[in-house]
């Protein structure tokens, strides 16, 4: 472990030297923007965030109704149940009301992306 942490040292070159307390100082205060710019910015920003947060916000409604509609799919090919109710009561059953939001993290992000463009 020892020779990789070399190999990265040597690959990387001597490390910089400290900057002045001056230096420290001022890049530690937060970056301010005249109020132009910030509005520039926001109007830039403005369709996509809005966009994606509506998105999320979807998905967020949505994502029970689709975990149940896809584990009916999933009872139909392997012969199971492809009654909604029942696989609801069962989805509720074995992993509670969590059960229903599994993979919302892969919907939210599918979202941002989509509808935020």
């Amino acid at each position: 472990v020892l020779a990789h942490i070399r190999a990265v040292a040597w690959l990387l070159g001597p490390a910089p030297p400290a900057a002045p307390a001056s230096q420290r100082e001022r890049v530690a205060q937060p970056l301010r923007l005249c109020p132009a710019v910030a509005m520039d910015a926001w109007k830039a920003c403005k369709p996509f965030v809005t966009g994606s947060i509506s998105g999320c916000m979807a998905t967020v409604c949505i994502q029970p109704i689709d975990m149940v509609k896809v584990r009916v799919q999933i009872g139909g090919a392997e012969g199971g149940s492809t009654n909604p109710i029942e696989v609801t009561k069962k989805l509720l059953r074995e992993d509670g009301v969590a059960g229903l939001y599994k993979g919302l993290s892969a919907g939210l992000t599918r979202q941002v992306f989509y509808t935020g463009a």
